[in-house]
């Protein structure tokens, strides 16, 4: 079976001034339907730039991505812009209209593509049942908790149906309890609705949690990829091993303290 998301040899540089940074550097990734897949690394690895490469908010210098029979590099602007409507993205920060209320934030990507008003309103409170905010539909994010902010992200990215959900650092601005929480929703909607995941992230356990496959990327390499579970048994890279002790450091003070959660 072929992959559904893959890229090949892609490549990625900016330049600050007249010095060149070299972010991605031949990525090979092969994703199959209905995975939830990991990219982890620490922070300056090139996992945010590699996702925005993959729906092309970011231009790869040179590389392939395909998305299904779809050769995403090679669309132009009204075919890309056709394509996105079905590639979801979650943010680290939200992203969300303050002025607007939670069924106005999930409503607006449908409203871009001119979904009929009866229409909306169904679709609405259907994702506003899934990510458990039914009772939220008329509050303003300001009176959220980062939690429920993030669920009505996950809503507003499904609302167009896609076939793809791009996670970067989803739950890296969360509580412990939150972000457990917004896995889980992750996970059902992997489940229920058949959405293939990439999820950006830097916690271990995250990636422990709700992914069948991981990759590492450390300096613009993937330096392994692999089973979850494999990878994090026996890492052959430093950025695997590291991460394992970070993450068995964390588990021995959350035993000495009482800690619980993530």
């Amino acid at each position: 079976m072929s992959a559904y998301i893959r890229t090949e040899n892609l490549y990625k540089s900016f330049y600050n001034k007249k010095e060149k940074n070299d972010v991605l550097k031949g990525i090979d990734l092969n994703i199959n339907k209905g995975e939830i897949f990991g990219i982890v690394g620490f922070s300056g690895a090139g996992k945010s730039t590699l996702v925005r490469c993959i729906n092309r908010l970011e231009e790869p210098d040179s590389g392939k991505v395909w998305i299904g029979d779809t050769e995403i590099t090679a669309l132009n602007k009204k075919q890309l812009a056709e394509r996105r409507k079905k590639i979801g993205m979650v943010f680290q920060q939200f992203n969300l209209f303050d002025s607007m209320t939670v069924f106005q934030n999930i409503a607006y990507p449908l409203k871009l593509v001119k979904t009929p008003k009866k229409e909306i309103e169904s679709k609405v409170d259907k994702l506003l049942k899934l990510v458990g905010l039914s009772d939220k539909k008329y509050a303003y994010p300001g009176s959220l908790s980062g939690g429920q902010k993030q669920r009505v992200g996950i809503a507003r990215a499904l609302a167009n149906d896609p076939d793809v959900l791009l996670s970067d650092e989803a739950t890296s601005a969360l509580d412990p309890q939150s972000t457990l929480s917004i896995l889980d929703l992750l996970e059902q909607v992997n489940k229920e609705l058949g959405v293939t995941i990439i999820m950006i992230t830097h916690e271990l356990e995250a990636a422990k949690r709700i992914c069948s496959k991981v990759a590492v990327l450390e300096n613009g390499v993937i330096t392994e990829s692999g089973k979850t579970s494999d990878i994090f048994l026996d890492p052959q890279s430093s950025t695997g091993k590291i991460f394992l002790e970070v993450y068995k450091e964390f588990r021995q003070n959350e035993t000495f303290t009482g800690g619980g959660g993530i």
